[in-house]
């Protein structure tokens, strides 16, 4: 009889050998599975992964069958777990039919006894055959990468009706607002570039600040746009004016912001306000107003912006000059009215990074403090301001609720700890109310200390008189947050027509939670039903829970978790990441964290839907949202612990003290060992739901993985897997959405009615704000964006100033 050695060529044997290791380790992270309660199928699969190895090194025929049925297995099991869900199915079939294709080659080489005289498994030709039909589902699985698979396809005749004809015209041709409008809908009525011209968009100019978003400063700004002229600032609160229509600079301001060790990593300016002191409104009871009767000289059209270091001040719209009669010499110094800042926190914990809402002679601004360091944070107050003046006209704060608006004598503060509401409100003048989103108490993990306002205005929408910031009404958006859910993106206002003809007019009000919550903007009423879900209680003692969360009838990735959801770039990290799942505390959402293992968190807490928005279809009431779906893990450690392993505490690292409560915390994103995250794409979409019947119309993976480095490399590859997502969208008449808030570096254009990428246009680098459009004084449509660099890299690697505008020719 020939020796093993004759019959198996080495490299089979190195192969076979190779396959029998790697099927070992399979089926011993299985039983570690099965152990934890998990799937059998990854020990068997890696008992016959072995199998067939072994095989192989000894040239047996049954190493062919075995991996055929091994094949056939997974694909069994695939489908029972996952459907026909493409991306689930990579991890699942890609390493078994590479098995299958290994065993297919080689089997003209394996014999029934091992003797060489033994017919093989397969002639030369049939196995040359079955090879290429492997191998043809190899190539076509990774030719399926390079397209994008919807989430939800559009149905064959998705064009939606026009319900409001006149949206969007009550702005001309500007962009007067951060969200376009004071209603934020970022939709305009232009139509000049459409669904079956915008495959010729081109570059019509750019324009560089010279502020690098680098150092931890980041552009997130959408520009306004006011007869010629765009404004915009950048990270390090510049305000610069260029020619709308040629890009060139007409002027800047530099109100140079004192830098701080909590904003020396968080440099933002998301935009700045607007206003014409000629067209003030009167107030909503006839009378006019102070800013009515005390009009300056000078300064009559303003840019109202605010810097990272607390302070408002206005610019002369035409020349960038100061206006110095608006507060003390031209600014108004935010933190009066403010507790000190905690002696266990850095210097200057308050400032604010996002656009102010001007209307009708009032600047409302609220602020960002510094998460999850310390408790005794300065108040979260909400202020109006007079346009004219910068006289301080109402402070509304969580402490006092609807009690009392005023604002106190000099010489007092606002109480400590309370929400705060850091993003851009939105304003109906017909009702007279602003709506603001507000956070949380810090720290944000342990509810412990918290004070019984916080609890009833944590995560809320407010809506309040603009005039004299009198409270309305609230609506909590959750219950005794524990994960920073914290809302942040500017209320929505739409005038919703019911199938009945009736139109109720609501806000729209989208939560890291993934909630759509839609109310009756005059009473906070929902629109769209809540329903409210019994959740986990079990917490850690001391611990304040709720046992029920409010869920929207409208939800954008929000399914809960499963073990089958557990995703990996391969089967074997795909298995890691079931056991990881397996050994922590998940038991839906809320699921509260615990010191003695980690908590899954989902979803995440930067999203769900973040400080970008959404915007809206005026015309035809179609709400478009992109999203994140990034899960977290964390859990408590006790602050003597995480110093003596060496964590380093920071608000938006790894590990947060806490300080002042019983313990820090530690969390994380939840990935594999490869980088990749540890449950099934899309990991960002967007999305476009039709209001009036709750349907999610389309659903798209938004962003390749192109530009998205992993362990420092960058893939280059344009496999549109849908990526994290970041600022967001805009709406055009012309049928297109507009994003470039991905992780690669690109801005497209998107059909309105199927999801379709129609175009795209390379960046220098990526993006994080919204695009805005606006029809110059050319008489041509233009679409413009803000590149820095996509969000936070922790490095100055890929970083810019880029503002480019692009047009038809």
């Amino acid at each position: 009889m020939a020796t093993v050695s004759k019959r198996s060529p080495l490299l089979m044997r190195i192969v076979g050998g190779l396959l029998a290791l790697l099927g070992l380790v399979l089926a011993a992270g299985g039983a570690w599975l099965i152990a934890l309660g998990g799937s059998w199928f990854y020990l068997f699969a890696g008992l016959a992964m072995a199998g067939v190895g072994v095989g192989l090194v000894r040239a047996r025929a049954w190493a062919l069958w075995l991996a055929l049925a091994l094949l056939l297995a997974s694909a069994i099991w695939a489908f029972s777990e996952v459907g026909t869900d493409f991306w689930q199915w990579v991890p699942r079939s890609i390493a078994f039919l590479v098995v299958a294709l290994v065993a297919a080659i080689a089997a003209p080489r394996l014999y029934r006894d091992g003797d060489v005289g033994d017919r093989p498994a397969l002639g030369r030709k049939p196995a040359g055959a079955l090879a290429l039909v492997l191998l043809a589902g190899i190539v076509g699985i990774f030719a399926g990468m390079f397209r994008p698979h919807p989430t939800v396809v559009a149905k064959p005749d998705a064009s939606a009706p026009v319900v409001h004809p006149d949206a969007g015209q009550d702005s001309g041709n500007d962009w007067p607002a951060w969200g376009r409008n004071t209603g934020g809908n970022r939709y305009v009525q232009f139509d000049q570039i459409n669904k079956a011209n915008v495959k010729d968009l081109q570059v019509a100019w750019t324009y560089r600040t010279g502020d690098l978003a680098v150092d931890g400063a980041e552009y997130q700004v959408t520009p306004l746009k006011i007869d010629d002229t765009l404004y915009l600032c950048t990270p390090l609160n510049k305000v610069i004016a260029v020619d709308a229509v040629s890009g060139q600079e007409k002027w800047r301001y530099d109100p140079q912001p004192k830098i701080t060790a909590s904003t020396r990593g968080w440099k933002r300016c998301r935009g700045v306000g607007y206003a014409d002191l000629d067209q003030l409104r009167p107030s909503p009871d006839g009378h006019t107003t102070e800013a009515n009767t005390a009009m300056p000289a000078t300064c009559r059209k303003r840019i109202v912006s605010t810097t990272i270091d607390a302070r408002l001040f206005t610019l002369d719209a035409q020349t960038g000059k100061l206006c110095e009669d608006f507060g003390n010499q031209g600014f108004v110094d935010l933190t009066v009215g403010l507790s000190p800042t905690p002696a266990t926190s850095d210097e200057g914990t308050y400032n604010v990074t996002s656009a102010p809402l001007v209307a009708d002679g009032v600047v409302m601004v609220g602020g960002r403090l510094n998460d999850n360091l310390t408790v005794g944070e300065p108040s979260g107050v909400v202020r109006g301001f007079d346009v004219s003046t910068g006289e301080l006209l109402w402070a509304w704060d969580a402490a006092r609720g609807a009690s009392d608006s005023s604002p106190l004598p000099a010489g007092e503060t606002y109480a400590p700890e309370t929400p705060n509401f850091w993003g851009t409100a939105a304003y109906d003048p017909e009702l007279g109310l602003a709506y603001f989103p507000t956070g949380n108490q810090t720290p944000d993990f342990w509810t412990g200390n918290r004070h019984p306002y916080s609890d009833e205005y944590n995560d809320s929408i407010v809506a309040v008189e603009l005039k004299t910031g009198k409270e309305r009404w609230h609506f909590r958006t959750a219950n005794i947050d524990q994960f920073d859910y914290d809302v942040s993106s500017q209320p929505i206002l739409h005038d919703l027509k019911k199938a009945d003809g009736s139109v109720v007019p609501v806000v729209i009000q989208l939560t890291k939670r993934g909630q759509v919550f839609v109310l009756d903007r005059r009473d906070g009423t929902p629109v769209v039903p809540v329903e409210y879900r019994k959740v986990s209680t079990d917490a850690m003692p001391g611990m304040q829970v709720a046992d029920t969360q409010p869920h929207s009838a409208i939800s954008v990735g929000t399914e809960p978790f499963k073990e089958s959801d557990m995703w990996g770039a391969s089967i074997f990290d795909q298995l890691y990441c079931r056991i990881q799942f397996k050994q922590m505390r998940w038991e839906g959402e809320f699921t509260p964290l615990s010191d003695k293992q980690r908590t899954l968190i989902y979803p995440g807490y930067y999203g769900g839907m973040n400080w970008g928005g959404g915007a809206l279809d005026a015309a035809t009431g179609t709400l478009i949202v992109n999203d994140i779906r990034m899960a977290q893990w964390g859990r408590f450690i006790k602050q003597d612990e995480a110093l003596r392993i060496g964590l380093k505490p920071s608000t938006e690292g790894e590990y947060s003290t806490q300080t002042g409560t019983p313990w820090g915390v530690e969390r994380s994103m939840f990935i594999s060992p490869l980088g990749v995250p540890c449950f099934k794409p899309p990991f960002g979409t967007l999305s476009a739901i039709d209001l009036a019947s709750g349907e999610t119309k389309w659903q798209v993976p938004m962003g390749t993985i192109q530009d998205a480095p992993v362990h420092g490399i960058v893939p280059g590859v344009r496999i549109p897997l849908g990526m994290p997502t970041m600022g967001g969208p805009l709406v055009t008449g012309g049928g297109l959405t507009f994003f470039h808030g991905t992780l690669d570096y690109y801005v497209r254009a998107m059909d309105n009615d199927t999801g379709e990428e129609l175009w795209r246009g390379r960046l220098p680098v990526g993006g994080q704000g919204a695009p805005m459009s606006y029809v110059g004084a050319d008489g041509k449509q233009y679409v413009v964006v803000v590149a820095g660099g996509a969000t936070r890299t922790g490095t100055n690697d890929n970083r810019g100033d880029y503002v480019i505008a692009y047009r038809l020719p």
